[in-house]
């Protein structure tokens, strides 16, 4: 494989922290495999190897990768990753060639059936026994074998500027309030935005098939949506800079963002709503044909028993889907608003002719509401 100049290491910092370790506490799994041979012929094979990652900068803090290197006398080399749906097409068009690749929930049935990505070897990532059990779908299944480990967990709740915001907002239905004419704002996205749309007027969250959809009446209630939409935005960075520019008061927001203000003091209210918050999780999966599926398979392995949670919950305050990190580090469920799972509603696989129709129809909505 040819490491070309695009694939440069990065790391984007998330702030100065204090790193919590994982030390004592999750070590007894790595001691475990090195004093029964495993880990000791995982080093032994990988010493000098390149693991290739495709993925976001956020999610690798602390130090974490050089740590990893130095423990396996490895390289990882890292691309920026531009989102689920990027990734699936790059895989399509060979473009990936990458060993570790993040996949959405949505994504991961599509690279599964079209033979994009390879079956994990759960024997070697013993920690997935611990991944939450209702993070462990039947979609990522195929045949008997998983294609996908859940390696973080967040939500998308109602973010509120209070200052901005007079009207009571509990639901995603408010979003249709015409009281928020000029401050309400959501993502650029015609597959979560038809989600919302189900979720507030009680429709099926996931059809099937486009025969299912009634495209007329969703053209018309994603326009009405649209209409009192003051900026839409593509990214964490943009939906941020809207809230803060005080351009929108109200919209669908990662969990992070909406901590990452609240911090900085602005009147920012969390509300989860009424019909269920918006659940999202990326997945781990090894490409078809990776380079060194072993040491991807360590490094899966060692993220969820030492390194996810300095690297991730720490900073961004994105959950590391595994029960043994709850039970061993002084945080609980309910801080990462995981106490109630039934709270969650998720954006499942779909065909790619409902996901076509789906941009077509917001695209729709979009030209008439003049957006």
């Amino acid at each position: 494989m040819v490491v070309t100049d695009t694939r440069r290491r990065f790391l984007t910092a998330a702030g100065s922290v204090t790193a919590l370790g994982l030390s004592g506490c999750m070590e007894s799994d790595s001691e475990g495999q090195t004093q029964n041979g495993s880990q000791v012929q995982t080093q032994s094979n990988s010493q000098g190897q390149t693991l290739t990652m495709l993925d976001w900068g956020y999610v690798y803090n602390d130090g974490v990768i050089e740590d990893f290197e130095n423990r396996h006398g490895v390289t990882v080399e890292r691309q920026a990753a531009q989102g689920s749906a990027e990734t699936l097409s790059q895989l399509r068009a060979g473009r990936a060639d990458y060993d570790l690749t993040p996949l959405g929930n949505y994504a991961v049935t599509p690279a599964m059936e079209e033979e994009l990505i390879q079956p994990l070897n759960l024997d070697a990532i013993p920690a997935y026994d611990d991944v939450f059990g209702f993070l462990k779908k039947d979609y990522f299944e195929q045949d008997g074998e998983v294609y996908g480990i859940p390696r973080s967990f967040g939500q998308t709740p109602l973010a509120v500027n209070t200052n901005l915001v007079d009207t009571n907002i509990t639901a995603l239905a408010d979003l249709w309030n015409t009281e928020l004419d000029g401050v309400a704002g959501g993502r650029d996205d015609a597959r979560l935005q038809v989600l919302y749309r189900n979720a507030a007027f009680n429709e099926p969250l996931n059809p099937t098939s486009s025969e299912e959809v009634d495209f007329e009446v969703l053209r018309s209630d994603l326009a009405d949506r649209l209409e009192i939409t003051s900026g839409l935005w593509n990214n964490g960075g943009e939906s941020e800079q809207l809230l803060r520019n005080e351009e929108v008061g109200v919209q669908p927001v990662w969990n992070y963002v909406i901590q990452t203000m609240q911090s900085d003091g602005l009147p920012v209210k969390r509300v989860y709503p009424e019909e269920g918050t918006k659940a999202w999780f990326i997945q781990f999966c090894i490409r078809e044909g990776a380079d060194n599926p072993e040491l991807a398979h360590t490094f899966i392995q060692e993220w969820h028993s030492r390194m996810g949670y300095d690297s991730l919950m720490v900073p961004n305050n994105i959950a590391v889907p595994n029960d043994r990190v709850f039970e061993e580090q002084p945080v609980s469920k309910a801080e990462y608003g995981l106490d109630n799972p039934d709270q969650f509603i998720y954006e499942d696989p779909k065909p790619q002719s409902l996901i076509e129709d789906y941009s077509s129809t917001w695209n729709e909505a979009k030209l008439e509401a003049d957006v």
